[in-house]
């Protein structure tokens, strides 16, 4: 389970922190009994409210989309963010009722064409997979699926403020086979449940600021992490974009192996080579599927800035 920071007990804080872990619980046990048809249903219904009520983030989400879509119309760029808070609704649900579903089960929901030959082919062989892939449709359930395959697989995961929501939340992904290593934990760890599981995803689309490394992201430049790229030279493994796109209950995964040659030397150069490919495979992906897209997040953070600074001098 991962550790958190060591923070001055605060008592307010952890009586929000239980009632949240108490609503959480209460909440997925109304998931647990509701049938599947009905939850990712109840989940689309929930995005929907949220693009009525919840707008805060909604000027981000526009902000996003017209700068990676500069050719929608305003109805168009409408629509779209609709569609985006419903995805987010369904997914929000649907993420926790499928860590509660039978292997089963969530096989029977999920199309995944050659992936199950693929991972244990290379489990057998011992080769290492690492999964490359973004906030895009349901990384939970690529999470859940991939975990369920031989005897499991890793990810790198980011703690939850509050300690007892991320408690139950890495015990219930550990339970099904996805262990977690804490974000915190530093490049040796990465590289140590990477060897040892033969699978370790990572999500690397979100701004990472001065530490990332410069690529184009729908034509603009961003600051993305450089851990995959960085993962690859020290461990040699098969590299693979993998997404799973979430259909109105149903899931579609697909995996395309990423072939690289590697330098003698790991440059700048190469680490910035290996992260675009990658990322121009998840916006590939992202092109197909727009709405399931994580716009709320502020990816073009130093363009945000740019473009402040330019309104406050005129």
């Amino acid at each position: 389970m991962a550790v958190p920071k060591h923070k001055a007990f605060r008592p307010l804080v952890y009586f929000k922190y239980t009632f949240e872990f108490l609503f959480m619980m209460v909440f997925n046990l109304v998931l647990f009994l509701l049938p599947w048809s009905l939850s990712w249903r109840l989940g689309r219904g929930f995005g929907w409210i949220a693009y009525k009520l919840l707008t805060k983030r909604k000027s981000t989400v526009a902000r996003n989309i017209r700068r990676a879509f500069p050719e929608l119309t305003a109805s168009e760029v409408e629509a779209l963010i609709k569609d985006c808070y419903m995805h987010w609704g369904e997914g929000f649900i649907s993420t926790l009722k499928l860590w509660m579903i039978s292997q089963r089960k969530a096989r029977s929901i999920v199309d995944a064409p050659g992936l199950d030959d693929y991972v244990l082919g290379s489990i057998e062989r011992k080769e290492p997979i690492l999964y490359f892939t973004g906030h895009f449709g349901s990384w939970e359930m690529a999470g859940r699926y991939v975990g369920g395959l031989g005897n499991g697989a890793a990810s790198i995961y980011r703690i939850q403020k509050n300690p007892l929501v991320d408690w139950f939340l890495t015990w219930i992904r550990e339970y099904h086979q996805l262990e977690l290593v804490n974000s915190w934990s530093g490049m040796a760890a990465f590289e140590e449940a990477l060897g040892r599981t033969y699978g370790l995803a990572v999500v690397g689309d979100q701004y990472k600021g001065k530490k990332g490394v410069q690529i184009d992201f729908f034509g603009i430049p961003s600051s993305t992490p450089r851990g995959a790229a960085v993962l690859t030279y020290r461990v040699k493994p098969k590299l693979a974009v993998l997404v799973c796109t979430q259909h109105r209950g149903r899931y579609k995964i697909k995996i395309e192996e990423i072939k690289y040659d590697l330098p003698d030397t790991m440059t700048e150069e190469w680490v910035r080579e290996i992260t675009q490919t990658l990322t121009s495979k998840l916006e590939q992906e992202i092109r197909k599927y727009p709405e399931q897209y994580f716009w709320f997040h502020r990816r073009w953070r130093d363009l945000d800035r740019q473009e402040k600074k330019a309104s406050s001098v005129s």
